[in-house]
């Protein structure tokens, strides 16, 4: 997590992690991955999704990525703050969807 808020403050100028476009599409990635990754022999680490089917991560997972893509201003549009939401918002989609992939690689 301490890498994940570096990283987030190093980039925070960076268009495209505040990009909402990106933000969700790294929602879509992490529940794509996890899925994945559940139905072939995985565990869910966040204890916060522990308890749902793969199916059921997955379905979260878009349903915010639409929330993301409906409810963030577009980047021209947004402010300085929105930025720095939607770049955390980016992390926390995309850092779990890299973890998911070196998961799959070790299964």
């Amino acid at each position: 997590m301490t890498r994940a808020l570096v990283l987030l403050i190093a980039l925070s100028g960076c268009a495209v992690l505040a990009d909402k476009r990106v933000a969700a599409g790294c929602q879509v990635a992490d529940g794509v991955t996890t899925y994945y990754a559940l139905t072939h022999g995985a565990t869910e680490a966040n204890s916060l999704l522990a308890g749902l089917s793969p199916a059921g991560i997955l379905v979260i997972k878009f349903a915010l990525a639409y929330a993301i893509w409906k409810l963030l201003p577009d980047y021209d549009k947004a402010s300085e703050n929105d930025k720095i939401a939607t770049g955390a918002v980016t992390l926390l989609g995309c850092l779990p969807a890299a973890n998911n992939l070196s998961v799959i690689k070790g299964l």
